[in-house]
């Protein structure tokens, strides 16, 4: 009788064991994931898919969505002007280029009716419109709501090269 006690706390403290390594793993991949989301090198787009919208007036899905763009760590402040279709987003840090262009790139893609996006910096402000960056794409850019094609159009365009004649076309 006490070897069969002994044997089944040894059993379950085995599986104890293994539970609280698999929950462990799983959180320091989730850890990793999370972290890959802060950057323009290893953003997944097909992660922001979720808040795709046709309405900028919904706060909680525009800054969910912002909470989940590269920079998010940075994330201040957020204002929504529905008069003028206009999102203002303040960071906590100097400006990058490439953040300004691959969040302000998805957020039109993803939120259907946002005409402007105000990116407030510590250093520097941006507002970029519809309009602009639909003309450097060259139109329609809700083909861009393909993960693949945002990565092959935004992502890798620019990683690959410097983003002076791309942001001057945003902000123009």
């Amino acid at each position: 009788m006490q070897k069969t006690t002994w044997t089944i706390i040894g059993i379950a403290l085995i599986l104890l064991i293994g539970v609280f390594y698999v929950l462990n793993g799983n959180q320091k991949q989730v850890g990793q994931e999370d972290r890959n989301q802060l950057s323009v090198k290893t953003h997944h787009f097909k992660k922001v898919l979720a808040y795709e919208s046709d309405y900028m007036g919904d706060a909680s899905n525009i800054n969910n969505l912002f909470s989940h763009l590269p920079f998010s760590n940075f994330k201040g402040t957020i204002e929504l002007n529905s008069d003028d279709l206009l999102f203002t987003i303040h960071y906590d840090t100097e400006s990058d280029e490439q953040v300004v262009i691959y969040n302000s790139t998805a957020a039109f893609v993803l939120i259907k009716n946002l005409e402007k996006v105000n990116m407030q910096f510590s250093d520097q402000s941006y507002i970029i419109t519809r309009g602009n960056v639909e003309e450097w794409f060259g139109g329609d850019i809700a083909k861009l709501l393909d993960p693949t094609v945002f990565a092959e159009k935004v992502q890798k365009p620019l990683l690959e090269n410097t983003p002076d004649e791309w942001i001057n076309q945003y902000i123009k």
